[in-house]
């Protein structure tokens, strides 16, 4: 017997949409610790656990261990929202390495409040990425920052062969004189 936490005057297509609800989340016998821990949380719940973490940009495309770190990192980004830690923990959802210029740290020195972020990747960016790079960063700002530029930077040499070679070479004149033959 299914016992329901709807009131007495739920109407039938709340009821049924409870029933339909509770099927499938009791069938799968999860502890609750289990599944509000980013880490452990099964992925079909990911979603739900970020709107309870209350993760400001989210992706359904990303793969599974970026949608873990977004959540995972949540917390941070609200309690330190307006820092540059706060921007570099919400772009760890991109997976690639990146660094939080501030006007004030640029040469030379830029607009009041503006930042720019630096990628560093060894494959092509994307227009995708960059949007979602701009959405993740605009959500971990606080008003009067803004985002002045993106630039990729590419380490073409972290992976393939270069050959690299050199010669020597030499060079001799010889003059031979006509003689006088009378000698």
């Amino acid at each position: 017997m299914y016992k329901t936490l709807l009131p007495p005057n739920a109407t039938v297509a709340e009821r049924a949409l409870e029933q339909a609800n509770a099927q499938q989340i009791l069938t799968i016998p999860v502890p609750i610790k289990q599944v509000k821990d980013p880490a452990s949380c099964p992925a079909h719940l990911l979603p739900w656990l970020a709107w309870e973490y209350a993760v400001d940009y989210w992706d359904p495309n990303w793969e599974e261990h970026q949608k873990r770190q977004v959540i995972a990192d949540a917390a941070y980004v609200h309690q330190h929202r307006g820092t540059a830690g706060a921007v570099r923990r919400s772009l760890s959802a991109i997976g690639l390495p990146t660094t939080i210029v501030e006007w004030w740290q640029d040469t030379p020195r830029q607009l009041p409040y503006t930042f720019r972020i630096e990628v560093y990747s060894t494959e092509a960016v994307t227009t995708a990425l960059y949007e979602t790079i701009h959405s993740l960063s605009e959500r971990a700002t606080n008003l009067r920052s803004r985002l002045s530029n993106i630039s990729v930077n590419t380490d073409v040499g972290s992976e393939g062969i270069f050959y690299v070679s050199g010669a020597v070479t030499t060079h001799i004149d010889v003059d031979i004189y006509a003689g006088d033959s009378h000698g």
